[in-house]
C-alpha cells in the first residue's frame, strides 16, 4: 500500500489526465489509499492535487523556461512529477525546495529511467534557484497571454473574458478563482435553525459566518475533522452547498403542498433544499439520466429526514407530459453546462473545456429548457439555472427561448422575504440573476425565473 502523499497525488492526477471523468471521480477512485494517510499527509495530498490544477499554466511556464527538452515531448509521468515539485517550490512556503526536489527525484527513480531522473533533477534545481527571475509575458502587447500565465488560465478563455469583461475585471476574476474558497453549507431547517447550527459548528471549525444572500447558509474554514465525521452532519443538520446554489432554490420559491419537478436533479442538493422550503409537504419528482446519482440523492434525503421526493430516471429531451400524471406548479432545470462558474472548487474544469463545449452545451440547453417548459402548468414557474457565467449559456439561451415561447415571460415581481429583496442586487435590468466569484465571493451562477402565462 502506497502511503506517500506525493506518489498518490501523482496517481490521481495521471488518472484524471488519462480519463474523461472529473477530478471528483478520480479522487473517489483513490479514496481508499488516501484514507490510509495521516491527517497531515491527507492535507498535503489534496493540496498538491488541487494546487497543480489551479496553477498548471504558471508552473508550465517555468518548466518551458528551464527544460532542454521541448515541452510537448516530455512524457506524462515526468511532467506531472515536475508540476508537483514546482508547485511545492513556488507556492508552498512550509516545504523547503531541497525536500520537494529530493522526494520527487526518489519517486522518479522508481518510475522512470536514470536519464529521466537526472533531467528532472536539473530542471528542478535550476527552477528553484531562478524561477522568480523569469518574466511574465508583456501585458500591454499580449494581454491574453499575460493573464493565461499569471493566473494559470487556458489561453482561449483569457481571450474570451478580456473581450467580455475587459482586462482589469478579468484579472480580478481570475485572481479570485485561484483562491481556496471557504466551505459553505445549507442548514436543514426541518431539524435545526441556522443560529443554533452555527453555534455547534464553532466547536469544530473557524471563521463561522452567516451568508448574506442565502437565508440558511453558513460558511467556515479550517474544519478540525472531515465534514462527514461532524456529529451535526451525521444527525442530518446540514448539506454542503455553495451560497449561489442555495439562491437558485430561493428564486424558485417553492411552497408547501405543491407539485415540483427538479428536471436535472443530479446528487440532489437543490432537490433537498426544495423539500425544506416546502416543509416536507407536497410532491417532488427528482429526475436525472444517471440512476447512480438518484440513488445517492435518496440516501442523503434519508439522512436529512426528507420523504416527499420521488426519483425518476429519465432523459428530459425524450420526455413529455405523458410521462407524468399532472402538470407541475414549478419546474427547476439546473442544466448541464461547462461548469466554468465553479472553477474555484473544480480547478480541473478549465483544462477539459473548450470554446466548442460552450457552443455544444448551449445548443443542448435550449432544447432542454423548451422540454422543461412543456411540463409547467399555466401560471406556474420555470427556473433555468447553470453554473456558468458565459453569455452563450446564459442570456442567449433565455432570449432564444422567449423568442419562440410567447407563453412565457421573465417573472420580475416575485417577493418571498427580506433575502429575496436582497437578491435583487444580483439581478440585471432584465431580471436575470448572475453571481461572480470576485464580486460576490460565491460560485458563478446564472438563473432566470420564468412564468407561464394563462391561456387567453
Amino acid at each position: 500500500m502506497i502511503k506517500d502523499p506525493r506518489h498518490i497525488a501523482l496517481n490521481v492526477l495521471l488518472f484524471w489526465h488519462k480519463a474523461s471523468h472529473s477530478l471528483d471521480k478520480s479522487l473517489e477512485s483513490y479514496s481508499e489509499k488516501i484514507s490510509f494517510l495521516s491527517k497531515n499527509d491527507k492535507s498535503l495530498c489534496n493540496a498538491l492535487i488541487f494546487g497543480v490544477l489551479r496553477q498548471r499554466e504558471s508552473i508550465d511556464w517555468i518548466i518551458r523556461a528551464f527544460s532542454n527538452t521541448f515541452f510537448e515531448k516530455i512524457d506524462i509521468k515526468p511532467l506531472y512529477l515536475l508540476r508537483i515539485a514546482l508547485f511545492q517550490i513556488m507556492y508552498m512556503d512550509r516545504i523547503p525546495a531541497f525536500a520537494a526536489i529530493n522526494t520527487t527525484i526518489n519517486i522518479a527513480k522508481k518510475l522512470a529511467s536514470k536519464k529521466t531522473a537526472g533531467y528532472m533533477n536539473a530542471v528542478l534545481r535550476n527552477s528553484a534557484d531562478n524561477f522568480s527571475k523569469i518574466p511574465l509575458p508583456d501585458a500591454k502587447n499580449n494581454a491574453s497571454k499575460f493573464i493565461s500565465v499569471k493566473f494559470s488560465m487556458p489561453l482561449w478563455l483569457s481571450k474570451k473574458w478580456i473581450q467580455a469583461f475587459g482586462f482589469e475585471p478579468t484579472c480580478s476574476l481570475c485572481q479570485q478563482i485561484n483562491t481556496i474558497p471557504q466551505i459553505t453549507l445549507r442548514t436543514n431547517t426541518l431539524k435545526v435553525d441556522r443560529e443554533t447550527l452555527a453555534e455547534s459548528l464553532s466547536l469544530v471549525a473557524k471563521n463561522i459566518q452567516l451568508t448574506d444572500y442565502a437565508n440558511q447558509g453558513i460558511s467556515f474554514t479550517n474544519p478540525s475533522l472531515p465534514i462527514h465525521e461532524f456529529e451535526t452532519f451525521k444527525l442530518g443538520l446540514f448539506q454542503i452547498q455553495d451560497e449561489a446554489a442555495q439562491i437558485i432554490t430561493q428564486l424558485l420559491a417553492p411552497e408547501p403542498g405543491e407539485k415540483i419537478l427538479d428536471a436535472c436533479a443530479g446528487l440532489g442538493g437543490k432537490t433537498d433544499h426544495i423539500a425544506q422550503m416546502m416543509e416536507n409537504k407536497g410532491i417532488i419528482i427528482a429526475a436525472d439520466v444517471e440512476n447512480k446519482k438518484l440513488e445517492s440523492l435518496q440516501s442523503d434525503s434519508k439522512r436529512l429526514g426528507i420523504d416527499i421526493i420521488q426519483t425518476k430516471p429519465l432523459n428530459l429531451l425524450k420526455t413529455s407530459i405523458k410521462d407524468f400524471d399532472f402538470y407541475f406548479d414549478r419546474v427547476l432545470i439546473d442544466a448541464p453546462c461547462t461548469g466554468l462558474g465553479v472553477m474555484r472548487r473544480n480547478p480541473d474544469t478549465k483544462w477539459k473545456r473548450s470554446k466548442k463545449d460552450i457552443e455544444r452545451l448551449a445548443a443542448k440547453q435550449k432544447k432542454m429548457l423548451n422540454a422543461a417548459a412543456n411540463l409547467v402548468k399555466p401560471g406556474g414557474i420555470l427556473v433555468y439555472a447553470v453554473c456558468s457565467c458565459e453569455r452563450e449559456e446564459n442570456e442567449e439561451v433565455i432570449h432564444r427561448f422567449l423568442d419562440k415561447r410567447k407563453d412565457f415571460s421573465i417573472d420580475k415581481n416575485f417577493k418571498l422575504d427580506n433575502y429575496s429583496n436582497l437578491m435583487t442586487r444580483l439581478m440585471n435590468k432584465e431580471g436575470l440573476l448572475k453571481t461572480y466569484p470576485e464580486a460576490n465571493n460565491m460560485d458563478g451562477f446564472f438563473a432566470a425565473r420564468l412564468k407561464r402565462k394563462y391561456k387567453s
